[in-house]
């Protein structure tokens, strides 16, 4: 059974590998492919397979399920995106996506988690940003499609001037300045104002924690990996990509909030369990992992800054990739031909009978052979000639006990 798994880049990436080598070992042969790589007119793939620690080339028929990055769907693959989703069974479908500004609506909604969002307006002119600022001492400027964190700015007043940061700096601006900066910068684009939430380490570094979930053997959302990750020297965003760094939650808990840790990390772990569904609710297109970005402000209060349906899976490799695996099979047995699927899993199970059985028949000559060589020792253990060299092999074990001490 094919499984494809789509991305941009020219060739396979270390996550294809590690989930070839897991698919491998299920019985499953993992194509690695880009949207061109697709023949929408014979239902046909080109790709590459991990053969005897290689990636080879090959063409094969487009396969039942495809695991497909977001990234995937750009305006240049939207004929053989659509294509795609008529013809076979896609782990993540862009239509109906949620971007920031509806998902802190959606879930302003929830009183299950309302207490999550971040008071949050869609910029629409320059008067916008001022009358926020009015309204928050230091407000954050994110634009709707962003990724990876860029193009997001914090902002603050101070007396007539205005204070800009981006990455790791800060600058000092006038008013007409500031304008310059969004004509220039953010007008064309669609931004988003947020209340800033001081999420920062003892040392003032930004943090956030990442909730990395994805769909298990049952089809559930299940915990991938929890991390915090730490902008170490940046002044706004704690962007691995851009110089962070990241820690298990526990330590860093215990280390910047003392008593209040335990509470916060039993929280996270409840967000983890209970909000993918909320927001697979709101999306209702499908959805394999999500990359839940959650502040901790100095009171211990959790607040959601966004989720990420392509996160970066570099801090949690082998755990991303057997959960990928899981859900393969899952959608295998639950969302494709039962027929085609049930003939596909006896004959995986009579291959893995097979071998048991090629291996059992290979121990159990070993055995015999073992128990020949055994009887033939005794014979010559119990014979009169290996007693009457017994001085002997004893004198040459001394000898080359001797030169190898020498």
């Amino acid at each position: 059974m094919n499984i494809g798994f789509m991305r941009n880049f020219k060739n396979p990436t270390t996550m294809a590998k590690i989930t070839a080598m897991f698919c491998q070992s299920r019985g499953i042969d993992l194509i690695y492919l880009r949207p061109r790589d697709v023949n929408t007119t014979n239902n046909t793939v080109k790709g590459k397979m991990f053969v005897n620690n290689t990636w080879q080339a090959v063409n094969k028929e487009l396969p039942i399920i495809i695991d497909v990055s977001a990234y995937c769907f750009n305006k240049k693959n939207q004929e053989i995106m659509e294509y795609l989703r008529n013809n076979t069974i896609l782990t993540f479908d862009k239509k109906n996506g949620v971007n920031k500004e509806r998902l802190q609506r959606e879930l302003k909604k929830d009183e299950h988690f309302a207490h999550l969002v971040i008071p949050t307006r869609e910029v629409e002119s320059f008067s916008d940003i001022e009358d926020f600022l009015q309204q928050y001492a230091s407000i954050v400027m994110k634009p709707i499609g962003g990724q990876r964190g860029n193009g997001i700015y914090i902002l603050r007043k101070e007396g007539d001037t205005y204070i800009l940061g981006y990455q790791k700096q800060e600058k000092k601006l006038s008013k007409a300045t500031l304008i310059d900066h969004y004509e220039n910068h953010m007008q064309n684009k669609r931004y988003i104002l947020q209340k800033y939430i001081t999420s920062k380490t003892m040392e003032s570094y930004p943090f956030d924690c990442r909730i990395h979930v994805q769909k298990n053997r049952k089809g559930k959302w299940q915990v991938a990996r929890n991390f915090i990750r730490i902008g170490i020297g940046q002044k706004v965003i704690s962007n691995v990509n851009q110089g962070g760094g990241i820690s298990d939650p526990e330590p860093f808990l215990k280390a910047n909030f003392g008593e209040k840790w335990e509470d916060i990390h039993k929280r996270i772990n409840q967000l983890a369990i209970t909000l993918p569904y909320k927001l697979e609710e709101i999306k209702k297109t499908p959805i394999m992992s999500i990359g839940f970005d959650v502040g901790i402000d100095q009171e211990g209060d959790l607040y959601l800054f966004e989720a990420n349906g392509a996160p970066t899976t570099s801090p949690l490799l082998a755990e991303s990739a057997m959960l990928r695996t899981d859900y393969y099979l899952y959608l295998l047995e639950n969302e494709t031909d039962k027929d085609l699927v049930n003939a596909f899993m006896g004959s995986t199970k009579m291959n893995l009978e097979k071998q048991n059985k090629n291996l059992m028949r290979e121990l159990e000559k070993v055995k015999q052979e073992k128990a020949q060589y055994e009887k033939r020792y005794t014979a010559i253990e119990n014979s009169r000639a290996w007693r009457a060299t017994a001085p002997i092999r004893k004198v040459g074990s001394f000898l080359r006990n001797t030169m190898r001490s020498g």
